[in-house]
């Protein structure tokens, strides 16, 4: 056990572990606060929601309570640590857990948890090898030896591990996966890396996760299974993500694709060497042509009753039957592959056709579920068509998922600590609005400021006679487009430009490209290359410009003389035409809500808060904000944006 003199006060110190073996720590009120406030929630059993100010050292703050309780309380179950992003997963597995392991005065474990198809099957690849003919091209004959030479020395056997990217269709023939593994029956169970890391999990006392496998594995529980380990305490990182995850976890959608995966993988044509057309009878072969056939057809109905009635957001289907005649001819192919099952000796194949099977059943299911409305179901879906560049996508995500998550999560599980360095969307220390989102009644609540003085570092302007960009947008785009420029070329580059639409990046790299090459100035563009990429020669190209949006808002950190001058094209509304949003608002109103009020407002200054924050990353940076939008000024809404910022009180931002 712990040593009861070994407190978060202690530990963060300047006499403590962490002082002395960083040159540069300094004790930080707001960490401290923030740590503490964490200990006590865990000690006591009260869920907790707290703001922590960029730069508060919030990953230490929580990583030192959770293992403090997690060697206290051995044997009742892991801290499960739930990040959003890969990147702060990577720091906590690769930076700060280490580091803790290496200078706290006691010993505990971590472990990071990642999803199971993520993990080579032994027996699965081995069956694959086998089978020569699996695979058509030589490619991906290359890349089956290559991950079985790979299995002879890869210490953790995850896809991660490859020193390629593996073909899907490679790589989903040798995964772990549900429903598809013998257990202790395999004779691969003791070199198994999925059993492994299952073990490592099980006896971990800090768990790493992100947010999409621990509402993955939530999603499970509603449904009487688990892929994770019981445990009693949670602690969400990038917190204000958590009802959008919660969402997409508990929602459903099936594409062209999804339906032609699944047949795939049990057949394809002219391959004699398919599990089909090994194992089943000459009738499983004419139902495969026919689902195979009706799928080309029923989602080529829903592309057209999109491009007739949708926009770009898509077409609500409220009420309304969707005709499809796919799941029966489904559900009768899966029928023939269970039968094969039963007929075969091999237990191999016997555990492909049967996991093929349930996959086809489960398709079968979500159709149905999507196709037909339940308005009496516990929690009933929205349903709609979304468009991609591939077709139409038939969607459908709980209308509401606070009732869910007050059930399953809040009320009589874990201890959850919800934290973040934006979670309020204005003055409300009380968090109303994220409560309300996610069902948590009872919490205790606290907001720790930035270490930053933004008053110092932050020059903060405001665009004066900008048009407005709803009723002019013409020209409001080419004011946006002349104004940044101009910013751009004082500022020598260093720049990061946020827009709200795809469409406005290719307008302004249009518009800037030529003038800022002109000046020496690389201009990189999401979506022309990886995120990782372009953030590392964002880097390396100090005055170098970045124009991007939704995913550069947040999560993404560039310190220095890189970055100097943030330009915020637009506040950050989401689009109202979603028929997700539309029926969210629909329900406001019916329970005399504003919708404006009560979901848009709070959401966009919520996301304008993450914006600003690209800026200030370290105690060293500074520069300035620009934002283009006149509504901050001339709507009586705009002043909550301004004042959802870090400044002072009685900071004025200036006119440009």
């Amino acid at each position: 056990m712990t040593d009861e003199a070994f407190d978060v006060r202690t530990l963060l110190g300047p006499d403590g572990p962490i002082a002395r073996r960083l040159p540069d720590f300094e004790v930080r009120p707001q960490q401290l606060a923030f740590s503490e406030a964490v200990a006590d929630s865990l000690q006591h059993g009260r869920h907790l929601i707290a703001e922590a100010g960029t730069g508060t050292g919030k990953s230490f703050a929580y990583l030192l309570p959770a293992a403090l309780h997690a060697e206290q309380h051995q044997g009742q179950g892991p801290v499960v640590i739930s990040t959003r992003t890969i990147a702060l997963q990577e720091q906590l597995e690769h930076k700060d857990l280490p580091f803790l392991h290496a200078v706290l005065p006691f010993e505990w474990s971590s472990v990071t948890a990642i999803g199971r198809n993520n993990y080579l099957c032994l027996r699965r690849m081995h069956q694959a090898e086998r089978e020569q003919n699996l695979f058509e091209d030589p490619e991906r004959h290359s890349q089956l030896r290559r991950i079985v030479e790979w299995s002879l020395s890869t210490n953790d056997g995850t896809r991660q591990d490859l020193e390629f990217p593996p073909r899907p269709e490679v790589w989903e023939a040798v995964q772990a996966e549900h429903g598809n593994c013998l257990n202790r029956a395999c004779k691969h169970f003791n070199q198994c890396h999925w059993q492994r890391a299952r073990r490592r999990m099980q006896t971990a006392q800090v768990l790493v996760v992100n947010h999409a496998l621990y509402f993955a594995d939530l999603a499970l529980r509603i449904a009487g299974a688990s892929y994770l380990p019981a445990h009693r305490v949670v602690i969400f990182d990038e917190a204000h993500h958590l009802a959008r995850t919660a969402t997409e976890s508990l929602g459903l959608r099936i594409a062209r694709s999804s339906v032609g995966w699944h047949l795939s993988r049990i057949h394809k044509r002219r391959s004699e060497k398919s599990l089909l057309a090994k194992y089943a009878s000459p009738a499983g072969l004419l139902l495969w042509e026919e689902a195979h056939l009706l799928n080309e057809a029923f989602f080529d109905t829903l592309h057209e009753r999109l491009r007739a009635g949708g926009t770009g957001e898509g077409v609500a289907l409220h009420d309304q039957d969707v005709d499809e005649g796919l799941s029966p001819v489904l559900r009768a192919l899966s029928n023939e592959l269970a039968t094969a099952a039963m007929r075969t000796e091999q237990v191999d194949a016997q555990m492909e056709l049967q996991a093929r099977a349930n996959g086809l059943d489960s398709l079968c299911a979500m159709l149905r579920a999507l196709c037909i409305p339940n308005p009496a179901a516990e929690t009933p879906l929205v349903r709609w068509l979304e468009p991609s560049r591939k077709g139409a996508i038939l969607c459908g995500a709980p209308l509401d998922v606070s009732a869910t998550l007050r059930q399953h999560l809040f009320e009589g599980g874990a201890t959850t600590v919800l934290t973040s360095a934006t979670l309020a969307t204005g003055n409300d220390d009380k968090f109303s609005w994220l409560r309300g989102q996610l069902g948590l009644d009872n919490a205790s609540t606290l907001r720790v400021g930035s270490p930053f003085d933004y008053d110092r570092a932050v020059e903060f302007v405001i665009e004066e006679a900008m048009p407005d960009p709803a009723r002019e947008a013409p020209s409001y785009r080419r004011e946006v487009a002349e104004r940044t420029e101009r910013h751009v070329l004082d500022n020598g580059g260093r720049a990061l430009i946020l827009c709200t639409s795809w469409d406005f990046v290719r307008y302004l790299a249009q518009q800037l490209r030529a003038p800022l090459n002109a000046a020496g100035i690389e201009v990189l563009v999401q979506g022309e290359a990886p995120l990782s990429r372009l953030l590392e020669q964002k880097r390396e190209l100090e005055t170098s410009v970045l124009i991007g949006t939704d995913s550069l808002w947040e999560g993404i950190d560039v310190r220095g003389e890189a970055l100097t001058l943030l330009v915020v094209t637009k506040l950050p509304f989401a689009s109202p035409g979603h028929p997700l949003t539309q029926a969210r608002m629909k329900a406001m109103k019916e329970r005399g809500e504003d919708p404006f009020a009560g979901h848009s407002l709070p959401e966009a200054i919520l996301k304008f808060r993450q914006g600003f924050g690209r800026l200030i990353r370290g105690g060293a940076d500074q520069g300035k904000v620009v934002l283009m939008d006149p509504r901050v000024r001339t709507k009586g809404y705009g002043r909550k944006f301004v004042a959802a910022l870090p400044f002072s009180d009685g900071y004025q931002p200036e006119s440009c």
